[in-house]
Order: structure tokens, then C-alpha cells, then sequence
């Protein structure tokens, strides 16, 4: 029992010791401070609502800490998060915090550039639209393209509401039809031309070309 008490006693002496070493370690080191772009992180945006703004991807922190610990630091150890869940429709303005920055142990963000973001959002749409498949090249001389289709023929879109009055249309990937003659099918990935709108589910369709010789 009182070898237990020697040995535990000699595992407290040996922690205090090496923390005693870390603090002048520390305490040694001079104080500096170092600007760098972090990335910004948007976080619980309302799943009714869109973001139709294009807000920076980074912003530039100043940091102050251990010349140590600002050298260890690398970019992918700091962040900027800005909340979104309070976002409603129109433009909004968000206030950059130094404690919405995300700093490794030792270090304090005191300046942030912008220290302000402006956004723009709108209610998020749902709409169906009619799929078009997209043909590459021409049937060989003497043939002609009688007929296209494609099943499944429509798709589910979400996107701001602004954009989605002035869609139309789905569109396939190209299916060549190059030299091609008789009936040609493919499986092909759909998407939208405007890139604020998006497939609201990962979607193929298959498309069937029918190419016929041309009448006399």
C-alpha cells in the first residue's frame, strides 16, 4: 500500500514538472500576431430558403498569440462560421464576431475584414419540368432523325422562384447520333441550364432515337 502511495505520488511530481517545463516554454515565447484568409463556413440555412448572393468563400483574420503557436497554425485550423438559421427573404446583413472564429488553443482572433457580409435569399421553388434530350452530330447521308424520347420525360426541380419562372426545360447529357442508324438508346444524366437550380434528386433518363431512312 505505501509503495502504491510513493509511486502515485511520483506520477503527480512527474505532471507537474512537465507542465511546469510546458508554461516556460510558453512563457517564453514572445507574443506576435499574423493575418490570414480563413474559409468561411455557412451553417443551418432554413431548407426553405435560398442563398442568391455570391458571399466571399474566405475573410481575412488577424490573429494574436504565441510566435510558437502561430507557426504551428496552418489554414485548415481556423474558420469562420456564420449561423444562417435566422435567415428570412431579401437582403440581411451578418455581423463577423470575433467568437464566431473557430482558433486553436492559445490563440484570439482580434480583427476581422469584412466585418460585415451581405446576403440575399429567397423562398426555395419546386417545379416540374418537361425533359428535352440533347442529340450530337447527324444521321449518315440518306438517313433522318424520325423521332426522340425520353422516360422518364419530366423532372423535379428546386431552385429560387425568381429563376424558376424563367425555366423552361430540363436538358440531357448529348447523345451522339453521329453515323448512327436504326434505333439508338442510352441511359443519360439530366440536368438545368441555370446554374441556381438543381435536380432535386440525382436523376438519369433513358433516351431512344429513332433514325430511319429518309423518304423518297
Amino acid at each position: 500500500m505505501a509503495s502504491m502511495s510513493i509511486r502515485n505520488l511520483g506520477l503527480k511530481l512527474l505532471s507537474i514538472l512537465i507542465a511546469t517545463m510546458l508554461w516556460l516554454v510558453v512563457a517564453g515565447e514572445r507574443i506576435a500576431e499574423r493575418v490570414m484568409r480563413v474559409p468561411i463556413e455557412l451553417q443551418n440555412l432554413p431548407t426553405d430558403l435560398e442563398i442568391t448572393s455570391n458571399p466571399p468563400d474566405t475573410v481575412e483574420v488577424r490573429l494574436r498569440g504565441s510566435s510558437g503557436a502561430l507557426t504551428r497554425m496552418s489554414p485548415g485550423d481556423i474558420s469562420a462560421v456564420i449561423d444562417l438559421r435566422t435567415a428570412r427573404t431579401g437582403r440581411r446583413l451578418f455581423h463577423l464576431t470575433p467568437n464566431l472564429v473557430n482558433t486553436p488553443y492559445g490563440l484570439e482572433t482580434v480583427q476581422i475584414s469584412p466585418a460585415t457580409l451581405t446576403m440575399d435569399f429567397e423562398t426555395t421553388g419546386v417545379r416540374v419540368l418537361p425533359v428535352r434530350p440533347i442529340l450530337e452530330g447527324s444521321p449518315p447521308e440518306g438517313f433522318e432523325v424520325e423521332r426522340v424520347q425520353a422516360e422518364p420525360a419530366t423532372v423535379e426541380v428546386a431552385g429560387p422562384e425568381s429563376a424558376l419562372e424563367n425555366l423552361k426545360e430540363a436538358i440531357t447529357e448529348p447523345v451522339v447520333v453521329t453515323n448512327r442508324r436504326g434505333v439508338v438508346r442510352e441511359e443519360v444524366t439530366v440536368g438545368v441550364g441555370d446554374s441556381s437550380v438543381r435536380v432535386r434528386a440525382p436523376q438519369t433518363t433513358t433516351v431512344t432515337v429513332v433514325i430511319r431512312a429518309e423518304k423518297p
